[in-house]
């Protein structure tokens, strides 16, 4: 399971057709609610936002350790 981590600190990303947004902290500390955004439509997450970033986040780790794995198979031994 992937750490979860502290708002403002998760990048935008996107999610098929949709950007999702996480939540963002300013520098008074204030948290503007994460959304989704696409087709000219703006979805505010207000319940849910922290588990969609969670998600998001886990399928980003398991994209980079695929790609680790991939590139780690594919290079020869030196020798």
């Amino acid at each position: 399971m992937a750490p979860a981590s502290a708002p403002g600190t998760d990048p935008v990303c996107r999610l098929g057709a949709w950007f999702f947004v996480p939540d963002r902290v300013n520098a008074c500390g204030d948290v503007r609610t994460g959304y989704l955004h696409g087709n000219g439509e703006r979805v505010v997450l207000e319940h849910c936002s922290r588990l969609l970033a969670d998600f998001a986040r886990t399928i980003r780790l398991l994209e980079d350790d695929f790609s680790v794995r991939c590139t780690t198979e594919q290079t020869p031994a030196a020798g």
